[in-house]
């Protein structure tokens, strides 16, 4: 439990947000007592220098007598506290009020001014000069009109003792929001992070049992946890079709080759039996040759699926004429249709031409034809028809058969894929998915539909040119 908590993803976004909000909280109170500290700096050097300024006036005007007047009469709380100095240039003090509860070191604590940046520009300047641990002096100079110099100063509390308060509740509110930030970022990041672990869980069951009709409960919503657990849903309903599909295709295949295996090691097993009897033997041994040349046809076959589907098909693209191939196979499989009584027409109206390898597109030809031929019953027709438009080749076989069922219209091309309308005919249910591979290796399609009459109708589009 403790090795899956610490390697919870919802813990680390918890701990990562905190850490980041702890960061931004930091950095925003930093700023926020730089500018308190600032503007109370400001607010004291400012009291401070407008006092200077008024006594300077007073003192450039009606002397010493006119300053000590100004402060008697002045009996304001705010303007009793402060310290006021004159001195010569000589630095010589000249006057002098001190607040009546400072004491001698107070007084000789503020320095004279000195060079503190009092120029022809700024009259007055104003210093914050430590007086303790606690209290500091806020000092403002003034120049005065016969070169001598006017302090005015001012008991106060520390900046640090100021803000203390501002830094005790930052420590104390900061505290409790931190925590509050862990345990509500936790809550949110396990609840968010939920669907993952359904997913986790969901795949962990089905390693440990095989279960592939498992699913995750998908969470409400479009968002991208919830475009996830529909699409892991998805990804398990495709492949436990194709684990469904692969085991089909395991059956059929091991059905259908049982049969000429069989066939082989009983005629091989007769052949041993049959004694002196040449004949027999000899007779035994072709019919062993063709069982294997069945055999070897059904791999072959398999392995040009494959190779095909993969993008390894070895083409020889050549510029050819469609209609030339449709002849070859109404050739090639005239007498199997006049045996059958099936009429063979061709719609061949003007030259198509494509880049193609023959070979291959002829394999692909010849295997609609002699599907075709194989469910058109007996007095009906196979048409093969070739046009073409701007951009693609168009060649069709259609037959008067009993047709494919809609819903069989994509599996037919499948491997091994036998409808219920073929389990009665001779084959492996190879050719068309042969079809589909040859054609898709040259960049084109075929589909199945419902012929206009009746029957089925195969089309496959090609590209007229290979770059297409």
């Amino acid at each position: 439990m403790f090795e899956r908590l610490r390697r919870s993803l919802a813990l680390r976004l918890a701990w990562l947000y905190t850490a980041v909000f702890a960061t931004v909280a930091a950095l925003l109170f930093a700023v926020l007592y730089w500018v308190l500290a600032n503007a109370l700096e400001a607010r004291e050097q400012a009291a401070v220098e407008q006092l200077a300024a008024r006594l300077g006036r007073i003192f450039d005007e009606g002397g010493a007598l006119a300053l000590r007047a100004e402060i008697n009469s002045n009996t304001a709380p705010e303007v009793r506290s402060f310290f006021v100095r004159v001195l010569a240039p000589s630095n010589d003090t000249v006057f002098l009020s001190v607040p009546p509860d400072w004491i001698q070191t107070q007084v000789t604590n503020i320095p004279v001014p000195g060079d503190w940046g009092i120029s022809e520009t700024r009259q007055i300047r104003s210093v914050r000069i430590p007086q303790n641990a606690l209290r500091d002096y806020a000092v403002a100079s003034a120049r005065l009109a016969y070169g001598g110099a006017l302090q005015v100063g001012r008991s106060t509390d520390s900046l640090a003792v100021l803000l203390r308060p501002f830094r005790r509740a930052f420590a104390w509110v900061g505290a409790a929001a931190l925590l509050l930030s862990i345990a509500v970022g936790t809550l949110l990041a396990w609840r968010a992070t939920r669907p993952l672990r359904l997913v986790s869980d969901t795949a962990r069951r089905i390693l440990e049992t095989g279960d592939m009709s498992a699913r995750v409960a998908g969470p409400p919503g479009s968002d991208e946890l919830a475009l996830l657990v529909g699409q892991f849903n998805t990804l398990l309903e495709r492949n436990a079709a194709h684990v469904q599909v692969l085991r089909s295709t395991l059956d059929s295949l091991s059905h259908d080759l049982r049969t000429p295996l069989t066939r082989l090691r009983g005629t091989a097993e007769l052949a041993l039996h049959d004694g002196q009897d040449h004949e027999e033997a000899r007779s035994a041994l072709a019919s062993c040759i063709d069982e294997t040349d069945r055999l070897l046809h059904v791999v072959d076959t398999l392995l040009d699926i494959s190779a095909a589907e993969g993008g390894a098909l070895s083409l020889n693209r050549t510029r050819i004429d469609l209609r030339s191939l449709v002849v070859r196979a109404a050739d090639l499989y005239r007498e199997v249709a006049e045996e059958k009584g099936i009429e063979l027409r061709l719609d061949l109206p003007v030259p198509v031409e494509t880049d193609a390898d023959g070979v291959r597109l002829g394999q692909a030809v010849n295997n609609l034809v002699d599907n075709a031929l194989k469910y058109t019953p007996a007095g009906g027709h196979v048409t093969l028809s070739v046009r073409a438009d701007s951009s693609h080749a168009e060649l069709c076989v259609t037959d008067d058969g009993p047709g494919v069922p809609a819903s069989e219209s994509e599996a037919i091309f499948r491997r091994l894929y036998r409808g219920d309308a073929s389990r009665s005919q001779r084959g492996l249910g190879l050719g068309l998915s042969l079809v589909k591979a040859i054609v898709e290796s040259h960049n084109g399609t075929v589909l199945a539909c419902a012929a206009p009459g009746g029957g089925a109708r195969f089309v496959v589009r090609l590209p007229l040119s290979a770059t297409a």
